[in-house]
């Protein structure tokens, strides 16, 4: 059986941080659109109120985009650095070596190379 997946503490608040950053960006998204739409006659500022939920609205979206970017490659990076060990021991247990060098233990034979179709 399968066993469930332990997250850090740090993951899980990134995930629930990283959930309300796309469900802002989405809202930021519907609301410079609406926004736009329903008071392009409305003048603040001497621009009117569409204008003004452009030139708010679209930085807004890219930073919050650029945010969530960020905050995966940290997250990536800061769980690569701590499974390093993990994943190098997964692989030599159960990496590619030993797939290549005893796939044939299924068919009952004890060594069996695989080669790519060419070299057959």
């Amino acid at each position: 059986m399968s066993q469930p997946v332990e997250h850090s503490a740090e993951e899980e608040i990134w995930e629930i941080v990283r959930s309300w950053l796309i469900i802002t960006r989405i809202i930021t998204f519907i609301a410079m659109i609406a926004l736009a739409e329903f008071f392009e006659d409305i003048v603040m500022g001497g621009l009117s109120v569409s204008l003004w939920s452009l030139i708010v609205g679209i930085p807004v979206f890219f930073i919050l985009s650029i945010v969530i970017i960020w905050g995966d490659r940290w997250m990536k990076n800061h769980l690569l650095s701590e499974n390093d060990d993990l994943i190098g021991e997964v692989d030599r247990t159960h990496g590619r070596q030993t797939q290549i060098a005893t796939p044939g233990i299924d068919s009952g034979k004890s060594e069996v190379m695989l080669h790519p179709i060419f070299q057959r």
